[in-house]
């Protein structure tokens, strides 16, 4: 039988029992000794999930859990039935939704920070932050221990509970794009796709470029499939350029498609006309595509 005439196999989620969208399962808590706080678990089972009780499923990890897991929920529907992604469990982790916006970024902060001596750095991006009076103070920076949380102690505790295929991808935005950049350096092979949005890279004294420059030193290759998004209208807001927004993460792509890795997968993307806040879905929906376009038709499915 020619490749023409084979039937496209029926996708998982279309199959008798499935829903026909994720199911988003009661939120929990979880602490680590290193917070003060608990932090807000949630997950999202696939469409087939119940169905298919003999699947095992990758797994999307998105931070600032509580604000942007029903928008990656929601995507990522569309995406599966498209035939655009493979279905996968969803887990967001983050600031309680109840804790109110000045706490959540005063948390995400803490979460997602290197550890320093403090979180700016020299040039006239820093100069910029230190003239707004920025604290200069590397105490409250623990992405290190946010890290650990997450792979340590929040991931085992879900494999007892859901069908994870050991497929394992990170997603943030912003001050998550910073913690991302610097998970794929500090624990390489934690995860193996990273979705990486607007990220301020040159925090911490441009921690993510000396881990980078660490690893390439001790490495000759990189396992992962790396996705970075930025919108176009982020170049021209003081603010984000201060902190490189769009800049530094193009400068850390050229700089790992010059490493040749071989076994590294590399997408770069600028949105245009897209801002801080509305290129979130566009970092969220072509970067699930691109990290996840090796996922087999079979997996992915088809048209609907």
């Amino acid at each position: 039988m020619s490749d023409q005439a084979k039937p496209t196999p029926t996708p998982d989620w279309m199959q008798p029992g499935a829903r026909c969208t994720l199911s988003i399962e009661p939120a929990i808590t979880m602490r680590s000794a290193a917070f003060d706080w608990d932090h807000e678990v949630q997950v999202a089972l696939p469409a087939s999930y119940h169905a298919r009780p003999d699947r095992r499923y990758p797994v999307l990890w998105v931070t600032d859990g509580p604000f942007l897991l029903h928008l990656t929920v929601g995507l990522l529907n569309t995406l599966v039935v498209g035939g655009l992604a493979p279905e996968m469990i969803v887990v967001g982790v983050g600031c309680n939704s109840d804790a109110g916006m000045a706490e959540f970024g005063r948390r995400r902060a803490i979460d997602f920070t290197p550890p320093g001596r403090n979180i700016l750095f020299d040039g006239p991006g820093g100069d910029y932050f230190r003239a707004l009076g920025v604290p200069e103070d590397g105490q409250q920076q623990k992405a290190d221990h946010f890290l650990d949380f997450l792979v340590d102690m929040v991931r085992p505790a879900l494999e007892r509970t859901y069908r994870m295929n050991g497929d394992h991808g990170l997603l943030g935005h912003s001050g998550g794009g910073m913690f991302a950049s610097y998970a794929l350096f500090a624990r390489p092979g934690t995860f193996g796709r990273y979705i990486i949005g607007s990220p301020s890279s040159n925090a911490v004294d441009r921690s993510a470029f000396r881990l980078e420059a660490d690893y390439a030193a001790a490495n000759r290759d990189l396992k992962a499939n790396v996705f970075f998004g930025m919108g176009e209208r982020e170049i021209g807001k003081l603010s984000l350029a201060a902190w490189g927004i769009v800049s530094a993460p193009v400068l850390m792509a050229e700089t790992l498609l010059l490493r040749q890795y071989p076994s590294l997968r590399l997408t770069t993307r600028i949105f245009p006309g897209k801002d801080h806040s509305s290129v979130i879905a566009d970092v969220i929906g072509e970067g699930i595509r691109a990290v996840w376009a090796d996922a087999p038709d079979g997996v992915k499915g088809g048209d609907a």
